[in-house]
This record gives structure tokens, C-alpha cells and sequence, in this order.
């Protein structure tokens, strides 16, 4: 089981998701699917499918590649070869995971009788995949301590609407209720990649460390805001 190598909060997680739940409900897109707009529903599954389904291959892709000679001369030798063992295995899980919660949104747009590959990739999906892309370790974990928000507050929205869970076959969204379930033996996923994206930075002073996670998690969560944007404008009117 992973062991966190800071025991401490460095970032203010409560303003985080506020600022999560803000992208979230004021989201045309997102508010539209509430009230059970099917256009809209369909739109959000086939807009943020290349960003769901390029999220496990992100995670996998670090996995091999993770560098240890900055950790080693923070922390140690010794320290670091057991944490390194936990830290992938734990990497490994989320992938495991992500690979699942990509099968339930397949299986959603399914119920719902839309094909994922219909549409092109939005512009603000396509700066979302830019920073899953980063080769910059802070930059990156951040990027995963922000869509785990987004995921969170997303899920505990529209998984409380009966208007939109009423048009899946099913009569619930199967992805969202897999992130409302969502319970781990240990650390969550959120602590795993703040944890990480602190150990990566170089700087030891948590305000300093506190401050830029912040701005990097801030960042992310506004892309998700951009990209429901763009797909509701480019894609909620072309699909029937």
C-alpha cells in the first residue's frame, strides 16, 4: 500500500473543489445535461471521449518512466527504492482503474445510442490532452490531482439528476457512480497525486510548493471549463 511521503496538506483542497463544483454548474453544457437535454448528453459523451479514453494510455506511459534521481537526492536511497515499488504499483492502479471507468463510459454512450468516434477532437479537449501529455513531473501529477476533482464534483451533480440519469437505458450513469463509489484501502488517488507532484518540485518550503500545486490544479480544472465550453458550442447542436 502506498505510504505518503508527506503527511501533512500542502494545498487548500476544500478551495479546490469549490473551484471544481464553479466549473462544473457553471457549465452551460453540464447544466443543460441536468435538465436532461439528450443533444447535450450525447454532445458531453462524444466531446470528452478522447480525453477519457486517452487517460489510462497517459497514466500507463508514466508509469516506465518516472525519475528517480530527483527523489534519491531529496529523500535517499534506501527511502526511495521502497517508495518507488508503492508509487508504481499505486500509478498502475489508477491505470487499472481509468481503464474500467473508460469501459463505463463506453457503456453509457451505449445505453444512451451514441458512437464515440463521431466527432473530431474540440479545441479545448485538445489542450486538455496537451497537459496529459507534459514531461514535466509537478506539472503532470497536478494535472491528475484536477481531473480527479473535476471527475468528483462532475459525477456528484449530474448522478443527483433524475432528468439526466432518466435517458440512459439503465436509468443511472454507470461512470458517475463509479467515481461516487469510488473507495480505496489507504490513500485516495487526489492524496497520491498531490503527494507526488510535491515530491517532484523542487523547492522544500511548502507555501512555495502549497502555491504552485494550487496554480497547477487551478489551471486544469479551468481547461475542463474551456473544453465543456467548446463542446457544447461545436458539438450539443451537430448531434441528433
Amino acid at each position: 500500500m502506498y505510504a505518503l511521503l508527506f503527511a501533512e496538506e500542502v494545498v487548500d483542497r476544500g478551495a479546490l473543489r469549490v473551484h471544481a463544483r464553479e466549473e462544473v454548474y457553471g457549465s452551460t453544457l453540464i447544466r443543460a445535461c441536468a435538465q436532461g437535454d439528450i443533444n447535450s448528453i450525447k454532445a458531453l459523451l462524444v466531446g470528452f471521449w478522447p480525453f477519457v479514453k486517452a487517460f489510462e494510455t497517459a497514466i500507463d506511459a508514466r508509469v516506465g518512466r518516472m525519475p528517480t534521481r530527483p527523489l534519491v537526492q531529496r529523500f535517499g536511497q534506501s527511502r526511495v527504492r521502497a517508495f518507488f515499488n508503492e508509487a508504481r504499483e499505486a500509478v498502475r492502479e489508477m491505470k487499472d482503474e481509468e481503464g474500467s471507468h473508460a469501459l463505463l463510459w463506453r457503456r453509457a454512450a451505449d445505453e444512451i445510442g451514441v458512437e464515440l468516434e463521431e466527432s473530431s477532437v474540440v479545441p479545448g479537449v485538445a489542450a486538455l490532452l496537451e497537459s496529459a501529455n507534459s514531461d514535466d513531473e509537478v506539472e503532470f501529477f497536478c494535472w491528475l490531482a484536477g481531473t480527479e476533482y473535476i471527475a468528483e464534483e462532475l459525477a456528484a451533480y449530474l448522478c443527483h439528476s433524475p432528468a439526466f440519469n432518466g435517458k440512459f437505458s439503465s436509468g443511472r450513469w454507470v461512470w458517475g457512480l463509479a467515481h461516487l463509489m469510488d473507495e480505496h484501502e489507504g490513500p485516495s488517488h487526489l492524496e497520491i497525486d498531490e503527494d507526488l507532484a510535491r515530491a517532484y518540485h523542487p523547492s522544500t518550503d511548502p507555501a512555495v510548493v502549497g502555491t504552485a500545486l494550487f496554480s497547477h490544479i487551478r489551471r486544469c480544472e479551468k481547461l475542463f471549463g474551456e473544453a465543456a465550453a467548446d463542446v457544447g458550442h461545436m458539438l450539443a447542436q451537430e448531434i441528433v
